[in-house]
């Protein structure tokens, strides 16, 4: 499994899904050159992208302004994608994955910061969105271990405990694209 994952101390909390793993062949940072993503893709059969990104693409980390203006993965990478299984867990990455008729398991909005709550009418605190990031992460993780990507979305809402209003949202923003 290859990972592209920023180092942003924003969506740390998503190494949970690939620590540990014996699988992992590759972990890709905001450091790799875009040769290194390419060749990363194409050396495997898995691709694991996480972080913070758009329709357009998953975002590399915020510059000192605070904008992300480096794309760690966007449409230069789809033909290298296509015949991968992809696992894009970062906000409207179903979009981007719909868009370039992408398969695997991708999250659309998910609220990790307290902006996007307030952004979304969703009542809840920093406190409780970290907590829930964390557990949303763990159920993820064994869910993807455990039932494989297809199952996935339905498993993960049926794992919700909570059913907050922050709960609801992000646990229904998980889809497995054919």
């Amino acid at each position: 499994m290859t990972v592209i994952h920023a180092n942003d101390p924003t969506t740390q909390f998503l190494s949970l899904l690939y620590e540990q793993r014996e699988d992992l062949s590759a972990h890709i940072t905001e450091a790799s050159t875009n040769s290194a993503v390419q060749r990363a893709i194409r050396n495997d059969d898995t691709v694991l992208m996480l972080g913070h990104g758009n329709k357009y693409g998953l975002f590399s980390v915020p510059d000192s302004d605070g904008q992300y203006r480096r794309f760690m993965v966007d449409g230069r990478y789809v033909q290298f994608l296509r015949d991968k299984t992809c696992i894009g867990i970062w906000c409207y990455a179903n979009q981007f994955a719909e868009q370039y008729h992408l398969h695997g398991l991708f999250s659309g909005m998910i609220i990790s910061e307290l902006q996007e709550a307030i952004d979304y009418g969703i009542t809840a605190t920093q406190e409780e969105i970290d907590k829930e990031m964390v557990k949303f992460t763990q159920r993820l993780r064994d869910c993807i271990d455990q039932y494989g990507l297809k199952d996935t979305p339905m498993r993960m809402k049926e794992l919700d405990d909570v059913k907050s209003e922050l709960t609801i949202f992000n646990y229904s923003n998980l889809y497995y694209l054919e």
